[in-house]
This record gives C-alpha cells, structure tokens and sequence, in this order.
C-alpha cells in the first residue's frame, strides 16, 4: 500500500515549507536536528500518524462526494492508520491509550466531519501540491492544500486540523500558515483567496469548528521580510534551544538537545 502524493516528489528537491518556517521559529534547535543534521527522533507522538490518517480519509470524502459513506470513512480509516503507525519511527502512546483506542477515536471524528461536510460548493482540487519562488529566497516555497473550494466565486483553501481542544478567538487570524499558503495561492493564480481552518477536536466527545481568515497585501510583505531573515539567521548558523514546558515535553529530539552543549564545549 502507497499513500505517496504529488507533494513527496516535489520535496525531494531542496526546498522551504511552511512546517519548516514554523519549527524554525518555534525552536531553532529543534530545526537544526530535523532539517540540518535529519537526526533520527527519539519519539514519535502518535498524533503525527493520526493526524496524516485523518487527512487522508477527508481527501478521499472531498474527491467522490456524497457516494463516500461513514462505514467508507471507518474502514479506510483503520487501513490507513495501520500503515501509518507502522512506518513510524519509535512511536510511543500513553499508558492508557493504544492502536485501538485512536482508532475508535478517529472513527468518532469522522462521524462529526461527514455529518458537517458541506456539499453546496464546487471543489476545484483535494490534495494539490505547489511549488513557488519567494523573492530572496534560494529555494521555492513547497506545500500542499487539503481542499481548494469554489463558492459564488470565492475561492478559499481549506486546511483540516486536529486539536486537543477548541482554538481560541484570534488564533486562525495570526496563524503563519494561513499566511503562507495564501501567498503561494496568489502567487501560484493572481488571486488572493479565503482560508479556512476546519478543527477537529480529538477530545471524548469530537467536536468540529471553522474560522475564516484573510490575508492582505501587507501581511504578504511580512511573509517574506520573516522568510528572508529565518533563510538568513539558518545559513549564518544560528540554532539555540528555546526551553519551555510546552516545546521540551514531547520534542523529538530532546535527549539530543540536552547534550548538545557538551559537544560544543
């Protein structure tokens, strides 16, 4: 079984994406042990795996309709998560949790989504890979929308998250990845489109939220000022640990970093 897209080839070529700007600025270290040394992760959460299964059942709701049932979404959903969990790199649950208990959990996250799956706009693409060049930039910017829609002739990219709980009020308008694929989108057709996020909430009982944001010409500018300096301050070399509850307590690479400064002294 192959669940390889257009995006794979497109990443085999140098390139900057969203998720690297991202780790980049969350934690520098963090980026220079996957994307400079790709050391090997200590850990894999199992929401990684979960959350690419999710995807891919949605992708496949958006490409055949109405004709994709729930029972559909349940079987494709334990096949994918199995392949999944099994390519994964030290994979670790929690002590109460296992293969099983996420797959009835992603089952149940699915119920909500297809019962909530609006079917009155046209779908112009599912999964579409693109590749575009940021001024200043050495390498293009490569990425992929979940679900591009068409509605009274607005476009809009919509991007499908889970979540350990709802987001708050303001976080889909400060979101760098909204900002990042709507420049590629008007970069890639001349237009600027609607984003939205449709979040799922991996909570007992799921829960499904959607927020519309917009871009401006102003945030684009910022978007490359931001690229610019985070491709420069990567080829100068300069990754540090950023040290907090929330970055250090399910890194991938976190018995590395702790090291890390024995190896430069």
């Amino acid at each position: 079984m192959t669940m390889e897209r257009e995006i794979e080839t497109m990443r085999e070529a140098p390139h900057w994406s969203y998720s690297a700007f991202q780790t980049y600025l969350a934690c520098p270290m963090r980026y220079y042990f996957r994307y400079i040394e790709h050391a090997e992760v200590e850990r894999t959460s199992v929401s990684m795996p979960f959350g690419r299964t999710f995807h891919a059942v949605l992708s496949e709701r958006a490409r055949r309709g109405l004709a994709y049932t729930v029972k559909d979404a349940h079987e494709a959903f334990a096949v994918y998560f199995k392949f999944e969990t099994e390519a994964c790199e030290n994979l670790t649950y929690k002590p109460e949790e296992d293969f099983w208990f996420w797959n009835q959990r992603g089952c149940d996250m699915l119920d909500i989504a297809l019962a909530d799956w609006p079917d009155d706009y046209l779908v112009k693409s599912v999964a579409e890979a693109f590749s575009v060049k940021v001024p200043g930039l050495s390498k293009p910017l490569v990425g992929e929308f979940d679900l591009v829609t068409v509605d009274g002739g607005d476009e809009t990219i919509c991007d499908w998250k889970t979540a350990a709980m709802k987001w708050p009020v303001g976080k889909a308008d400060r979101d760098l990845q909204a900002t990042t694929f709507c420049y590629a989108f008007q970069q890639k057709y001349g237009v600027n489109p609607l984003f939205r996020f449709d979040v799922f909430t991996k909570a007992k009982t799921p829960a499904h939220h959607q927020f519309y944001t917009l871009r401006t010409s102003d945030d684009f500018d910022r978007f490359v000022f931001l690229a610019n300096r985070i491709e420069t301050a990567v080829n100068t070399g300069i990754f540090f640990p950023v040290e907090s509850s929330m970055n250090c307590a399910e890194c991938a690479y976190s018995g590395r970093c702790k090291a890390a400064h024995r190896k430069v002294a």
